[in-house]
């Protein structure tokens, strides 16, 4: 008895170990299903495996001065931002913290249209390579500690493009001090 269960586990382990199992769905394959009845239907479906990359700057210093004599009283680097996935893809301000807290006497705009305390900061699409603007107009302003959904840039699979901060203040603002303001990036897909 002992022999047989000895012999029966063997075969039973080898049998395991060399079977397969194949199964095959039929794509093609159709199935009459009577009023009434119930049936059962494959599915099959897949998943686009997409990595998004975007490179930009994390700080961007800028000064602002009332004795510039443009339209734009902010001085910016330029912020490049490249795609570097192989989809298009949007670039979105969700939300602004402004600090301005060292800006005595001093309230936030949330456009252009600055009084005589006000300052307002936004961000402008690059319209010549490497050139600052001088205007405001096209300027996308952010919001005061607010949320918002500004587009900034739309961006083709590996294309490059960039932004300038612009900004307008009253002529009662305080120079010669600091001030923070922290946008936050989202980036998406795009169809």
């Amino acid at each position: 008895m002992k022999k047989t269960s000895m012999l029966l586990t063997f075969v039973l382990s080898i049998s395991m170990i060399f079977s397969t199992a194949v199964y095959a769905a039929d794509t093609t394959a159709t199935k009459d299903i009577p009023i009434g009845g119930s049936g059962e239907m494959e599915m099959v479906g897949s998943i686009e495996p997409t990595v998004l990359s975007v490179t930009m700057p994390s700080v961007v210093p800028f000064n602002i001065s009332n004795s510039l004599t443009t339209e734009n009283k902010v001085i910016s680097p330029r912020i490049k931002m490249k795609n570097n996935s192989n989809i298009p893809v949007s670039i979105v301000v969700s939300y602004t913290k402004v600090d301005i807290s060292k800006l005595r006497n001093t309230t936030w705009c949330n456009d252009a249209n600055v009084g005589p305390n006000q300052i307002a900061i936004g961000l402008k699409k690059e319209e010549v390579k490497d050139e600052m603007p001088t205007s405001l107009s096209q300027a996308q302003w952010l919001w005061y500690n607010q949320w918002q959904y500004m587009e900034v840039l739309a961006l083709g699979a590996n294309q490059e493009d960039a932004l300038y901060v612009v900004g307008a203040m009253g002529q009662d603002v305080m120079e010669d001090t600091t001030f923070n303001v922290t946008p936050t990036f989202i980036v998406s897909r795009t169809y």
